[in-house]
């Protein structure tokens, strides 16, 4: 969460979340309510940034993105929240969970602006406040954007409650932290390090025996019982294996280590989904009762 004083937040009709990884067939889609996700149409250069914002180093971060990154900013209209504007900001993360969750696009959320982004170019010098919002690397390589589709949208609309409920629960927030926060580790080794560190946390302490309970486990929540049961779980099996020799400093091809890394991605955002719909994460109890179903 970037550091905003309250009186920050009470004197602003829409914040601008700068987003980058995504790429839409509309310029504007919606979430219902105050949420909006736009298309940048223009993008103010180095120059512009620095003379507009009243943070340089907001504005030097951005310019490090760049239009090729920062393609669309999620508008949130700050007078629908009337008294509770300090739930902006969460519900904002929240927003942004679900669409990787949803997506498992590699997307990045630099800095938020109480103007604009497209619009910096005609604001007086340094009036435009603007404030760090997830800080990244921006040096490091960013994958293709994703296309989102209305579908998508609509999929985090209508599971944003969820979401921010379930992030109340330890093992649902490290998870979802895992996703949102692993591109930030310095090598592919630590990010996929941290992507599993996800995974287990969704399992507790339950899981005695790893590699074999895990992969028992994600295949109950994630398939329904037959034969695409068995093979999801084979197939986590020999995740798991990869993720033994990358985490314990085994020899592991860089193209593999590439592979292996968008595997447990899907495999984190799966899960996640797959609670979501459940409305909580699973216990003993649940995972007892899926076995044994009928």
């Amino acid at each position: 969460m970037p550091e905003i004083l309250p009186d920050d937040l009470t004197d602003v009709d829409q914040w601008y979340f700068a987003v980058g990884g995504l790429d839409t067939q509309q310029e504007t889609l919606t979430l219902g309510g105050p949420f909006t996700l736009r298309r940048l149409r223009t993008f103010p250069t180095h120059e512009q940034l620095a003379m507009s914002l009243t943070s340089l180093p907001v504005a030097g971060a951005m310019a490090l993105y760049g239009e090729k990154i920062v393609r669309h900013e999620l508008v949130i209209d700050a007078s629908r929240f009337e008294d509770n504007t300090e739930r902006i900001f969460p519900t904002a993360e929240a927003i942004l969970a679900g669409l990787r969750i949803r997506t498992g696009a590699e997307i990045v959320c630099p800095a938020v602006c109480e103007r604009s982004w497209a619009d910096l170019r005609t604001n007086p010098p340094n009036k435009c406040r603007a404030f760090h919002f997830e800080r990244g690397l921006s040096h490091q390589a960013a994958a293709e954007p994703k296309l989102l589709l209305p579908d998508d949208l609509e999929w985090v609309r209508d599971h944003l409650a969820t979401v921010i409920r379930l992030t109340a629960d330890e093992r649902f927030e490290t998870a979802v932290e895992a996703l949102c926060t692993y591109m930030l580790a310095a090598t592919d080794r630590m990010k996929v390090a941290q992507l599993w560190a996800g995974v287990e946390s969704l399992f507790g302490r339950r899981i005695g025996e790893v590699g074999y309970r895990l992969r028992i486990l994600t295949a109950l929540l994630v398939e329904e019982r037959g034969p695409a049961r068995r093979e999801f779980s084979r197939r986590v099996k020999k995740m798991y294996d990869t993720r033994s020799d990358v985490v314990h400093g085994g020899k592991v091809k860089p193209a593999d280590l590439a592979t292996h890394l968008g595997e447990v991605r899907d495999l984190l955002a799966r899960l996640l989904q797959r609670i979501i719909a459940f409305g909580r994460v699973p216990t003993d109890d649940d995972f007892e009762e899926l076995l044994f179903e009928k």
